[in-house]
């Protein structure tokens, strides 16, 4: 029952961009809404419904004028804008006159209640589709995604909501934006630029329809709408696919899409609206003759029915009579009221409830957003499209398994999502074949059997195990055949004859001990390296005992010698401070108390000292002391004898100058570019190079010495000197010398190869795990870390500070704290006999002088007093002299 008499006329207004398909669609469905509404007499009390449309133009200037002019006219709400960019600075205006915006287009996720309070989305906004969209490819499994957008304020402002979700399932994103109104060869060039080059094959598109039909009709004609790509429309496109004509629909045979769905309830009713909606749109719009009704026009139906009931709920609690304050002085620039009721009519619009042509529409009162959203997953085949699944918050994706997915070229296969080479192919894999260096590359014979025509092999190694777990981390499977190269006898120039291979076709990839360096580039291409690698030197060493003539420094570092030496001087000036007014043996003449001071504070090494200690505070600093020097002299005693018995060792050969200047030879890996490098970079006169061929010709090469037909030292990588040679023999050789950097180990691939991108990816994810240490461990023994240990030990007996600066904190305070307290009672003394001794004069530098000269004095303590004194005066009464009395 209506409380208050009706008003003869509600006034609304709508905003939308009437030149776009979407927005010819709403209008009609806002104009039909708008009849039914006036139509109804059980509701408004027989008030007409009055709405107000206008067009934006698609600008945002034109967009803010039509909702100022629609305030200005009393408007209590305002349906829309379509457009987000122009939602924003209208939800600004409903802010400002309390006009509840109410928008069933506008999908940008960042316009919300919690930005503008009058704002009510009747649509979701775009990030339920995009959640809809991440879980789609999560379910193929594709892990790199490209999106496609127009660089405007439409794909700026969803883009992010689908980076976030498609980042949330793990996936690999990359971004590329369309100029804005790209014209045909603009797009041809984005196709051929952004598109073509992309090692990923799946592509999200996010724009207007306009320019995705420019967009995959470039496609089309470049031939990337095939088996071998996946292409991705969001709601924006295809929601209006019913207004495409048969070519365009042709032109995305094969494209997936997410679409709002329609409701699968009130079909009789939705079927009759329909009907209508149709015969008024054809008569308003020819151009568009088949058009049929989407989710867009029935949420604009929708919204009209939302606020009206809102309103009738307010006219019949009598709080509604749609009238507008005086201007405040916040709106009187823009010119337009403040509308009283509308903070009562925004509460009703979020309290909607009812099924509509859409579905039930419910909006949440926290985000001001319709709270059901499904989703259909669809696919363009032919001239048409069909569902092939759904998406809802409630129960996530569902793929029907009755239906065949189509995609390009009319292709049923699902597509990989990025690029490999041909499929069925089976990479011919290079390996070297190194007799010396098996723990790399080991290559074994297999006996054939009998009629066998070619020979197989048994080839394990380190590099083997690198290479199979490098393509357990890729997403697709890449058939090889491991082929050894050359029959074990290693000639010079053998590693870079074997990577040539490679660039004459022979090879698809070589997998090995293989160095990258800028040469081999130059005709291949390498992967990431799989170790870091660099040249060392290695030289024999000499046993030199414990001759050093300073060892007996090395106990302590020279920090810690540093403070103990001060220490010793700072708690022999604090004994000599506390005993010298009582202490005749800390007195006499300047050059006496030196001798004295400095002979104390040392002496306290032996414990031998002849100076007798007579005061309390004295005793107290040295036994604190005593107790330092005894620890200090007991940890020296142990460190020294523990680096007495150590052995002590040095190189043989300090430098490679040295090999240099004296002509001594110099051993290298054989078939490697070590003998290159040391002529061309180091400058290794090459009659003093020496091939050998394992580590245990490396060892008699060291042994035997130059003057025995060996070398003075060997060049190899770092990986096989630390891990082949030196983790067996540490005791005999060591590394001298920098470090050369080099490439470090990698896998070597034709050039413009594919391939590489994926692998050192997969390398990298590789190295970041605990199975390379696994593969190390298995063919690496773990001598490398004992040996690393006793080189260290004798640097880690050092002692350091840190080792006792609590010793070094104890007696440091005791005498600090003592030393204050003797001269606060000093100070006290001074001040008590001197106080008036001075009266005349009292500066500064005059009690100084004073007080130093009373710190000096001999301390003697006063004689005890045997019986008190009383003295007694009287005076005489005639002026005589006065009698003393005792």
């Amino acid at each position: 029952m209506y409380e208050t008499p009706p008003a003869c006329l509600t006034l609304s207004g709508a905003i939308m961009a009437l030149t776009t398909t979407s927005g010819k669609i709403a209008r009609t469905a806002i104009e039909l809404a708008v009849e039914d509404v006036n139509r109804n007499t059980s509701i408004l009390n027989g008030t007409l419904l009055n709405i107000h449309i206008r067009d934006s133009r698609q600008d945002s200037l034109t967009g803010v004028s039509a909702a100022l002019e629609l305030l200005r006219k009393g408007c209590v709400s305002i349906i829309g804008p379509q457009m987000s960019v122009v939602a924003e600075f209208v939800a600004h205006l409903g802010v400002a006159a309390r006009v509840p915006v109410v928008t069933f287009a506008a999908t940008n996720p960042s316009l919300s209640m919690h930005r503008y309070p009058y704002f009510i989305r009747m649509a979701p906004s775009d990030t339920p589709q995009m959640t809809a969209i991440a879980k789609l490819i999560d379910n193929y499994s594709w892990r790199d995604v490209v999106l496609v957008y127009v660089d405007d304020d439409m794909g700026t402002g969803s883009i992010p909501a689908l980076d976030d979700a498609l980042r949330a399932e793990g996936k690999v994103v990359y971004k590329a934006a369309v100029p804005p109104q790209a014209d045909i060869s603009t797009m041809r060039r984005f196709v051929e630029e952004n598109l073509m080059r992309q090692e990923s094959r799946v592509f999200i598109v996010h724009m207007p329809p306009e320019s995705a039909l420019t967009l995959f009709s470039e496609a089309n004609k470049l031939r990337i709408i095939s088996s071998e790509y996946v292409w991705i429309v969001t709601d924006a496109i295809a929601s209006l696919l019913d207004s495409f004509n048969t070519t365009s629909l042709q032109l995305m045979n094969g494209v997936l899409g997410v679409k709002r769905s329609l409701p699968k309830t009130n079909q009789p009713r939705l079927n009759e609206f329909a009907k209508r909606w149709k015969q008024r749109f054809r008569a308003q719009n020819p151009e568009i003759p088949n058009l049929e009704l989407n989710d867009r026009g029935l949420a604009a139906y929708d919204t009209v029915w939302a606020i009206t009931f809102a309103i009738d709920h307010l006219l019949r609690g009598g709080l509604f009579d749609g009238d507008f304050s005086a201007a405040s002085n916040k709106t009187k620039i823009l010119n337009f009221r403040v509308f009283e009721g509308g903070e009562q009519l925004l509460k009703q619009i979020l309290d909607t409830n009812f099924i509509g042509l859409s579905g039930p529409v419910r909006v949440s009162p926290k985000s001001g957003e319709i709270l059901e959203f499904p989703y259909d997953i669809i696919n363009m085949v032919g001239n048409s499209y069909k569902v092939i699944g759904s998406w809802t918050e409630a129960k996530g994706l569902q793929i029907s398994s009755k239906q065949v997915v189509h995609w390009g070229r009319g292709s049923t296969k699902t597509p990989r999502g990025w690029a490999i080479t041909a499929p069925g192919k089976i990479h011919r894999i290079g390996v070297p074949w190194d007799r010396g260096f098996t723990q790399f590359i080991s290559v074994k014979p297999v006996h054939a059997s009998a009629g066998a025509r070619n020979q197989s092999y048994e080839i394990t190694g380190f590099c083997i195990d690198v290479f199979k777990a490098v393509l357990k981390r890729l997403d697709y499977a890449l058939p090889y055949e491991l082929i050894p190269y050359g029959s074990g006898n290693v000639t010079a120039d053998y590693y870079d004859d074997l990577v040539y291979q490679v660039h004459l076709q022979k090879f698809d990839a070589v997998v090995g001990d293989i160095t990258v360096n800028s040469n081999r580039s130059k005709y291949v291409d390498f992967t990431q390296p799989y170790t870091e690698t660099g040249l060392v030197m290695v030289v024999a060493i000499a046993d030199e005992g414990s001759s050093e003539p300073w060892a007996f420094l090395r106990p302590f570092t020279p920090a810690m010698w540093i403070t103990t030496v001060a220490f010793f001087i700072f708690t022999g000036a604090v004994v000599w401070l506390l005993e010298h007014r009582r202490n005749r043996q800390f007195r006499g003449t300047p050059r006496k108390q030196v001798l004295t001071f400095i002979w104390f504070s040392f002496s306290t090494l032996f414990t031998t000292q002849t100076e007798k200690i007579v005061s309390s505070l004295g005793r107290a600093v040295v036994i604190i002391w005593l107790f330092v020097v005894l620890v200090l002299v007991s940890s020296y005693t142990a460190s020294l004898s523990s680096m007495l018995t150590v052995r002590q060792i040095v190189p043989k050969i300090e430098s490679i100058d040295t090999l240099i200047t004296q002509n001594l030879p110099i051993g290298y890996r054989q078939g490697t570019f070590i003998a290159n490098y040391l002529e061309h970079q180091l400058y290794v006169n090459k009659s003093l190079l020496r091939p050998y061929t394992s580590v245990q010709e490396y060892a008699i090469a060291l042994e035997e010495g130059t003057n025995n037909g060996g070398a003075g030292a060997i060049f190899d990588e770092e990986t096989v000197a630390q891990n082949l040679f030196l983790s067996t023999r540490c005791n005999a050789f060591s590394k001298v010398g920098p470090t050369y950097r080099t490439g470090g180990y990698g896998f070597v691939f034709p050039k413009g190869s594919p391939l590489v991108s994926d692998i050192s990816k997969a390398i990298l994810n590789l190295s970041e795990s605990t199975d390379m240490r696994q593969i190390r461990k298995r063919w690496f023994n773990s001598s490398e870390s004992k040996c690393d240990a006793e080189s260290g030990a004798v640097e880690s007996t050092r002692l350091s500070f840190d080792n006792f600066w609590v010793l070094f904190l104890l007696t440091g305070g005791v005498s600090f704290l003592t030393l204050l307290y003797y001269l606060c009672r000093l100070l006290y003394r001074f001040v008590y006999r001197y106080e008036n001794s001075c009266p005349h004069d009292k500066s500064i530098s005059t009690r100084l002088r004073t007080f130093v000269s009373f710190a000096d004095q001999k301390d003697i303590p006063p004689p005890k007093r045997k019986r008190c004194e009383t003295v007694v005066w009287s005076y005489g009464t005639n002026g005589g002299s006065d009698d003393r009395r005792v």
